[in-house]
């Protein structure tokens, strides 16, 4: 299947913070070949691993993280493999990586910048995605997930308000840094097309997260309100509302937020209890049309809120959804893993692919096409590369021998 991308060659030589840039560039059609150290990513080593048991080449990080590139081993610390680099990039359209100014992993340091590469192939683009950018008095500091999301202001307001802020479980700075390079390569490629030069893509993940904060920083200086954590909820002027409530098997997310895009829904539910002979009179004797939560009180809300609790503990969160469904309230249930898996909807859509992995003799599933396109051409293509597995084609391409370079130390 052809993509958006086919005909462009990428090498990405990113670590775990932009394996997803090439991931998202290889469904839309790119070939993205992933370069490696002759031992290996070490992603390739953590588990957990399909199977359970340790093995390098069933890290399920690494398989979600790679499907549909190319992969191979070069040793870029070696001269022979930065000479083979240097031929790869010739051929490249972009490059990927993920190194600040002062990394000595960085194509700077290794002798091979971008300027060295650019006066042999001018139309090539370079995308940088690091903690801090490329410029800037943090620029040379190193920094993980922890430290973009801390730095980029998005673990401040995240957490429970009696507890320090917490950051996701996953490391959400390099899914969103990642998911801006690959969109600032796709610009650089096609401003390319205009002016025949490649340009330098420069992505920092305090930047990036930065965003999620939305228009909090800026409001700073005219509220002088600095955010803060509420936990699975929301906070009035006068009180603290619940948004995440237990139910019979899990979690809904349902807000008592007034005005008249709300109003109407807490009604609707309301009315709903009361079918059910769950509706206090607490709920059906207040004039909700009137309903403030910026003015209640804090025992108001509780008072409500232990008769909700109550209520959507009776129920499970299918009955839940569906009544919301056919009863217009803004209530939605709080997904796991296992029931995305089997939603109805993602289903309908083919959005989960079985892909077929004869290398590792194993079939996964795995997330599909990130969007779908009128012209299609954005689709999983491919398992994630085992270690030097495209060694052979890719250099055999530029007339290299494997073994030469095997005993050259390069591969």
């Amino acid at each position: 299947m052809l993509g958006n991308l086919s005909g462009y060659r990428i090498l990405d030589l990113t670590d775990e913070s932009g394996f997803l840039a090439g991931k998202l560039l290889a469904d839309l059609g790119a070939e993205v070949i992933k370069i490696e150290p002759p031992q290996g990513d070490p992603l390739r080593r953590r588990g957990p691993f399909v199977g359970g048991k340790s093995d390098p080449e069933r890290s399920i990080v690494w398989l979600a993280l790679n499907t549909g590139k190319r992969g191979v081993t070069l040793d870029l610390t070696r001269a022979r493999g930065r000479e083979v680099f240097c031929s790869l990039s010739r051929r490249a359209d972009a490059i990927l990586e993920t190194a600040g100014p002062k990394d000595p992993r960085g194509l700077t340091a290794l002798g091979v910048g971008y300027q060295k590469l650019r006066a042999e192939n001018r139309g090539l683009v370079l995308c940088n995605l690091s903690p801090f950018g490329q410029s800037g008095p943090y620029s040379g500091y190193r920094g993980s997930d922890l430290i973009s999301v801390a730095m980029g202001g998005n673990m401040y307001p995240t957490g429970n308000p009696d507890r320090a802020p917490v950051r996701c479980s996953l490391p959400v700075s390099y899914y969103h840094g990642g998911i801006e390079a690959a969109i600032g390569v796709v610009f650089a490629l096609w401003g390319r097309e205009i002016s025949g030069e490649g340009q330098v893509v420069d992505v920092s993940r305090q930047e990036v997260m930065g965003m999620p904060n939305m228009t909090t920083p800026t409001q700073f200086p005219f509220t002088g309100f600095k955010g803060g954590r509420v936990g699975g909820g929301f906070r009035g002027n006068k009180a603290f509302f619940r948004e995440l409530w237990p139910c019979k098997d899990g979690y809904v997310s349902f807000a008592l937020r007034g005005g008249p895009a709300r109003i109407p829904g807490i009604l609707k539910l309301i009315e709903y209890m009361d079918e059910n002979g769950a509706a206090p009179a607490c709920l059906k004797e207040r004039d909700w049309q009137k309903y403030n939560h910026n003015v209640i009180s804090q025992p108001e809300v509780d008072e409500i809120e232990a008769a909700l609790a109550q209520f959507f503990q009776s129920k499970t969160m299918d009955e839940l959804f569906a009544t919301a469904c056919e009863r217009n309230l803004m209530l939605a249930p709080a997904n796991t893993a296992r029931q995305i898996l089997s939603s109805r909807q993602l289903a309908a859509r083919e959005f989960f692919v079985a892909l077929d992995d004869p290398g590792r003799g194993i079939t996964l599933t795995y997330p599909g096409a990130f969007a779908k396109s009128s012209l299609g051409g954005i689709a999983v293509r491919s398992p994630a590369p085992r270690l030097g597995e495209h060694n052979a084609v890719v250099y055999g391409e530029l007339g290299l021998d494997v073994d030469e370079l095997s005993a050259a130390g390069a591969i």
